[in-house]
C-alpha cells in the first residue's frame, strides 16, 4: 500500500482546511465578543427615555 500517497492526499488536506476551520470559528467568536462590548459600552452612555426630562410644564410654570 502506497501510505506517502494516502498521507499526502488526505492527512495534509485534512490538517490545512481543519486549521483554517478553527482559524475562521476564532475569528467569529472574537468578532462576536467586540461587537457585545461594544453595545454594552453604547447601552451605557444612552439616556433612559424616562430621564430626559427632569420637570414637567406645571412644575415650569409655578417657578416663572
Amino acid at each position: 500500500m502506497n501510505y506517502f500517497g494516502l498521507f499526502f492526499t488526505f492527512m495534509i488536506p485534512g490538517i490545512i482546511i481543519g486549521t483554517m476551520a478553527a482559524v475562521a470559528a476564532k475569528q467569529a467568536a472574537d468578532r462576536r465578543r467586540r461587537q457585545a462590548v461594544m453595545a454594552r459600552r453604547a447601552a451605557m452612555r444612552a439616556v433612559p427615555r424616562n430621564k430626559l426630562y427632569v420637570c414637567s410644564l406645571q412644575e415650569e410654570a409655578k417657578a416663572a
